[in-house]
């Protein structure tokens, strides 16, 4: 059975997530080479929202890149990792609201823009249309959406040429177990390069999607991030709740123990990004 029940966070909401979360922000945003994407449009008086905003990086750090004038949103289901309300920007506000559910009427039609990113491990069975309904309701009339979505089902290791590891490594072999457990929690990353299409098939006047490059040079970077990742998911979840392909937490733990030995020999983590940039009809 999978360890993450309907609506409840796969990682830790503490200090030391909040952290991790923060710099993996910074790292995607450098592969990417924006916050939001150059195509979208933005007004001195537009309202942004960002959905599974987490610790409200995004909307922090955008807000400093707009005029004072530009109103930026995060959402959550959750305000654990929110910064207090008195130490945020003036034009940015933090709010908990649950994306799975119908979107309350004073939020419907109110955004230029919306966001949303890393939301896949609550999308079940490659069927992202209702999460995707509720953000093309937040939005005004010629507004758009940007989704950010990293393929965790599909990660790969790769190895520098300068070392020789162990074949298959203790990584590969864990890749492995992951995407049983995916499965078995049914989910599938497939729905990532229907997005554009899907956008279009509820009403979406144009969507297009983009795959930024790989940067080597980062590798070690996304695997220290995964791994922290992993590692909190072996706190909040398997811990009190073993995963048939996953194992303990403790054991999991163990693992990524070696994981990281071997990212420390010249193995690292390759996974892709996928963003979804699409307009609401005018």
């Amino acid at each position: 059975m999978a360890p993450v029940r309907e609506g409840e966070y796969m990682i830790q909401t503490n200090g030391q997530s909040s952290a991790r979360l923060n710099f993996q922000h910074f790292w995607v945003e450098e592969c990417l080479g924006y916050l939001l994407h150059p195509n979208i449009p933005v007004s001195d008086n537009a309202k942004v929202a960002d959905i599974a905003t987490g610790t409200g990086i995004w909307p922090i750090a955008y807000s400093r890149r707009v005029p004072s004038t530009v109103q930026v949103d995060g959402f959550d289901i959750t305000d654990d990792m929110f910064p207090p309300a008195d130490w945020l920007p003036s034009n940015v506000s933090l709010r908990t609201l649950d994306i799975l559910k119908p979107i309350p009427e004073e939020l419907k039609g109110q955004y230029d823009v919306v966001c949303i990113r890393y939301f896949g491990v609550l999308i079940k069975n490659n069927k992202p249309d209702f999460v995707l309904r509720n953000l093309v309701d937040m939005l005004k009339p010629g507004g758009y959406i940007q989704w950010v979505e990293a393929d965790i089902y599909n990660q790969r290791v790769v190895e520098s040429a300068r070392y020789t590891l162990s074949s298959p490594t203790t990584l590969e072999q864990h890749l492995q177990g992951w995407q049983k457990y995916l499965d078995s929690s049914e989910l599938r990353y497939d729905w990532l390069k229907t997005l554009p299409d899907i956008c279009k098939s509820i009403g979406m006047s144009e969507a297009n999607l983009y795959i930024p490059e790989i940067l080597p040079a980062y590798r070690f970077t996304a695997s220290t991030l995964v791994l922290g990742a992993w590692e909190e998911m072996t706190y909040k979840c398997l811990d009190e709740r073993p995963d048939e392909f996953l194992g303990t937490g403790s054991e999991l733990r163990e693992k990524i123990a070696g994981f990281r030995k071997e990212v420390d020999q010249g193995a690292g983590l390759d996974l892709d990004y996928y963003v979804t940039v699409a307009r609401k009809w005018a």
